[in-house]
C-alpha cells in the first residue's frame, strides 16, 4: 500500500514577532532542500532541519499558519503556530521564509487521514469527500524553533 505524504512544519512561539523573525529565528544558508530530506526522510527524524521556500499562503482567519513552496513534487511546506501566539502577516504572501525545528514523523490512521484532509478543505474553503480517501497518510513534520521572513 502506497502511503500519502504530507509535509508539515509547527512553530512554537519563543518569542514576540521582531521585525520579520518569529521566535529563535531561522538561517536561510542553513536550509536543506526538500526534495533531499524526502529521499531519505528516515535519516532526518529526531534532528532538527531548516526548510526555506516562498510563502504562497497564510491562514486569512488568525495568521496561524503560512504554507511555502519546496522543490519536493510540487509539495508545500506548512508552518503553524499555536493560535495567538504568533500572527504571520498576510502580506507575507510572495515572500521567502525560513524556519529550523525538529523533523518528525506521525503516521496517520485511514480515520485520522479523512479529519487532517477536512480540515484541511474547511480551512481553504474547498469541498472535500472522505469517501474518497482511501489510504492512510504519513505526516512529516518540522516542530520549529523559529522562523524568518525575508523583507
Amino acid at each position: 500500500m502506497r502511503s500519502l505524504i504530507f509535509v508539515l512544519v509547527t512553530v512554537f512561539a519563543m518569542g514576540a514577532f521582531a521585525g520579520k523573525k518569529f521566535g529563535a529565528g531561522a538561517k536561510f544558508s542553513d536550509a536543506i532542500p526538500m526534495s533531499k530530506i524526502m529521499k531519505t526522510p528516515e535519516s532526518y527524524v529526531g534532528k532538527e532541519v531548516t526548510v526555506s521556500g516562498v510563502i504562497v499562503d497564510v491562514c486569512a482567519k488568525r495568521g496561524c499558519w503560512m504554507q511555502l513552496t519546496t522543490d519536493y513534487q510540487s509539495e508545500k511546506v506548512r508552518i503553524k503556530v499555536n493560535d495567538g501566539e504568533m500572527v504571520f502577516p498576510l502580506e507575507s504572501r510572495g515572500k521567502k521564509a525560513a524556519a529550523k525545528g525538529e523533523f518528525k514523523k506521525m503516521t496517520l490512521s485511514l480515520e485520522q487521514t479523512k479529519s487532517f484532509l477536512q480540515h484541511q478543505a474547511e480551512e481553504n474553503k474547498k469541498k472535500f469527500d472522505p469517501a474518497s480517501v482511501k489510504e492512510p497518510m504519513v505526516v512529516y513534520q518540522v516542530q520549529a524553533t523559529g522562523a524568518v521572513i525575508e523583507e
